[in-house]
């Protein structure tokens, strides 16, 4: 399908809050709801992209030669992306596997009159698989209403408006229009946990935006949102901010001129012996290196201030003096530095 439709869907809604950094701590968390919920992992039943490839050309009872599509040569030598899966009670899982594993087909028919052979590739994979016909069934009808969907996004205008009023504008119309179309339960499987993250993402960018309101009132607004982010990104966030906030504390006390016995005390406080016991061997790996890269700048310079040498001489005394001092990981580290050096001076 047409480069517009992802522009229209994810272009609009994720403009603001990708380049203001929004989705920060929990932007890769798993944002679903109910811990407690077994995970449709436990009963996969047809076309993981882990084990399914492409699918050949030719029938699963090898009595039917099946369509080419335009762009299988792109995904000749990969895997199936997404998947089918039924639940124990035989149920389709509505999940966004499903909705990668529709748009891997999607992506190898770019245009309607390739519909048909699409669809009797995917109907070959699931057979192949042993995907009960009903499901077949249930799979081609939630096809039929996302290639809709698709193209009703297609014709959707962008606002070229990035306020929060917006972006939360396109972001109800995107909302609206998936469940028109999809249906409330295949809208929340596909898109449910982008759209709480984007959600929330959104409602932060428009409480920081807000000039009305005061530092304090933007701790407390910020704070209240988090509280409909799911437990286990809550404690996710509380550590990544602990973290960094004693990322921030050390070096401070550093500058301040304190003792690293007084490092050690809030490291303790903070993160307890074992982790402040692997902190120091970072300090001290970090203090090793620096005294390393301090004797070999000085090593360098002389090399770089020695009368009578060629420049090719000189490249070639560089080059040993690299070697003799550092190899493997740390060797090419040093390379980039003076690299890095030379374009800069």
């Amino acid at each position: 399908m047409s480069k517009r439709y992802i522009f229209v869907c994810f272009g609009v809604l994720l403009f603001v809050a990708a380049g203001t950094g929004l989705f920060y701590w929990y932007a890769d968390a798993d944002f679903s709801e109910g811990a407690g919920t077994a995970s449709v992992d436990q009963n996969p039943f047809v076309v993981s992209h882990a084990e399914s490839p492409v699918p050949a050309l030719t029938s699963p009872d090898q009595t039917q030669e099946l369509p080419a599509l335009p762009r299988d040569e792109r995904v000749s030598d990969i895997d199936i992306d997404g998947a089918v899966r039924v639940d124990m009670n035989g149920n389709l899982v509505l999940d966004r596997q499903l909705r990668r594993f529709l748009d891997f087909f999607i992506g190898l028919a770019p245009g309607r009159q390739y519909e048909a052979a699409m669809r009797q590739r995917m109907q070959a994979v699931m057979a192949a698989k042993g995907v009960p016909e009903s499901v077949q069934h249930e799979v081609f009808d939630i096809l039929d209403r996302y290639l809709a969907y698709r193209e009703a996004a297609e014709q959707m205008e962008p606002d070229a408006g990035t306020s929060s009023a917006d972006i939360f504008a396109a972001f109800d119309i995107v909302y609206g229009l998936r469940r028109e179309y999809l249906g409330s339960d295949v809208a929340e499987g596909f898109y449910g946990v982008e759209e709480r993250r984007l959600r929330l993402a959104l409602e932060r960018q428009r409480v920081m935006a807000d000039d009305s309101l005061s530092d304090a009132e933007k701790s407390r607004a910020l704070a209240q949102i988090d509280q409909n982010l799911p437990e286990h990104v809550r404690r996710s966030k509380e550590t990544s901010e602990a973290v960094v906030s004693t990322v921030f504390r050390v070096q401070e006390l550093r500058e301040a001129g304190a003792s690293e016995a007084e490092v050690r005390a809030l490291r303790l406080e903070r993160y307890g012996a074992e982790a402040t016991a692997r902190l120091e061997a970072v300090d001290r790996e970090r203090q090793q290196w620096q005294k390393r890269l301090a004797d070999y700048q000085q090593r360098k310079q002389a090399v770089m201030q020695s009368e009578g040498l060629a420049p090719q001489d000189r490249t070639e005394a560089l080059r040993l003096l690299r070697e003799s001092m550092f190899e493997g990981h740390e060797l090419r580290r040093i390379r980039a530095l003076d690299k890095m050096a030379e374009t800069a001076g």
